[in-house]
């Protein structure tokens, strides 16, 4: 086939594809220069902190002998700040525990003492809790019917019957009277 066509020759020879690679020493350039400029702004800027140092250590007052030192945590005031609040947590824990797991008076004068609470709570299952001698008992007590208290619908529940109310009926519609009409102005007749 020929390069012709009906319309003439499709060659442009302002379009053509590149004919050179890319030009590396410039891009080498670039970099050099950049990392030249990055550790140079670097070292102005070290610079500028020994500087600022210098100046601030020569405008420091001279602290004399009779100065107040600096507080310590333990000397402040109650209550404290925990600076170490795990370890706060971990001996309050600990405390709580032998609390629980020890022999000790609460009030030694009234003859009142505290008893671990393993023996305390065999001592519960072997001597049972105290009852008061006027109770009167009921049968429904401790089994799971519903007490008695207002449902979401405004309705009082009795315990231990289920709802038996049904929807209440519109009220019967008196005749009202009619009425004479009043003077304008509000006042009566």
């Amino acid at each position: 086939m020929s390069s012709q066509h009906a319309h003439g020759d499709l060659v442009n020879e302002n379009v053509h594809h590149e004919e050179s690679d890319i030009n590396v020493r410039a891009i080498i350039t670039f970099v050099v220069v950049l990392t030249a400029i990055t550790l140079a702004i670097q070292v102005l800027v070290y610079g500028i902190f020994l500087l600022f140092n210098k100046i601030e250590d020569k405008t420091q007052p001279e602290t004399t002998p009779l100065m107040r030192q600096a507080a310590q945590p333990e000397t402040f005031p109650e209550p404290r700040l925990q600076t170490t609040p795990w370890t706060d947590l971990k001996k309050l824990r600990a405390e709580e525990n032998a609390f629980l797991h020890s022999y000790g008076w609460v009030d030694e004068s009234a003859g009142i003492a505290r008893v671990p609470i393993d023996k305390a709570k065999a001592m519960l299952l072997q001597k049972g809790l105290p009852v008061r001698a006027d109770a009167v008992t009921d049968a429904s007590e401790g089994t799971h019917v519903a007490a008695t208290g207002e449902s979401s619908g405004g309705r009082n529940l009795v315990a231990g019957k289920p709802d038996l109310s049904s929807p209440s009926a519109p009220p019967a519609s008196a005749p009202v009277a009619p009425q004479a009409p009043t003077k304008p102005g509000g006042g009566g007749q």
